[in-house]
């Protein structure tokens, strides 16, 4: 990154040793899209850190916000569907839509905030990797059946897919 004596730009990013990892902010998106939130928001997290994202506790502070969010839904749902107000299967798949709607929302949100440093970062001549496309089809058809399938409670399913 450009430095100039002392000078130093606030929004400028700081990129450590796993630099070199880092892949555009499109790839953890798609990986939240095919795998679910325990591919993307952890690849965000990961590409914040490696980049040296100026906004970084941010961006961990939504993907926590995620992950809360998402399990406060998922027992919700679950309250619902117990209590007899989600009784028919086209109720309950419209109820689900709120938590997809959810993660994808938050997910576009980190999308919008790591987009912008990865542009600046690249800029200055940082390189981003190339395993994005093969880790984010890999993990959405591959892992994300075993993950989901790691434990065998329907709050994890709700949460991490």
């Amino acid at each position: 990154m450009a430095r100039y004596g002392g000078y130093r730009i606030e929004d400028e990013p700081r990129p450590g040793a796993l630099a070199k990892w880092a892949v555009s902010p499109f790839w953890p998106l798609l990986g939240m899209m095919l795998g679910g939130a325990w591919l993307g928001l952890p690849w965000f997290v990961f590409n914040s850190i490696a980049v040296g994202s100026p906004t970084r506790v941010r961006e961990i502070c939504l993907a926590g916000v995620a992950l809360v969010g998402s399990v406060a839904i998922g027992l919700a749902l679950m309250q619902l569907a117990g209590a007899g107000y989600l009784a028919t299967q086209a109720q309950v798949q419209y109820a689900l839509l709120v938590l997809v709607v959810w993660k994808l929302t938050i997910g576009y949100l980190l999308y919008m905030q790591q987009n912008q440093t990865i542009e600046i970062y690249q800029y200055y001549g940082g390189e981003l990797s190339r395993f994005g496309l093969p880790l984010a089809l890999i993990g959405g058809f591959v892992l994300k059946g075993m993950v989901v399938k790691l434990l065998p409670y329907t709050l994890w399913y709700l949460v991490v897919s």
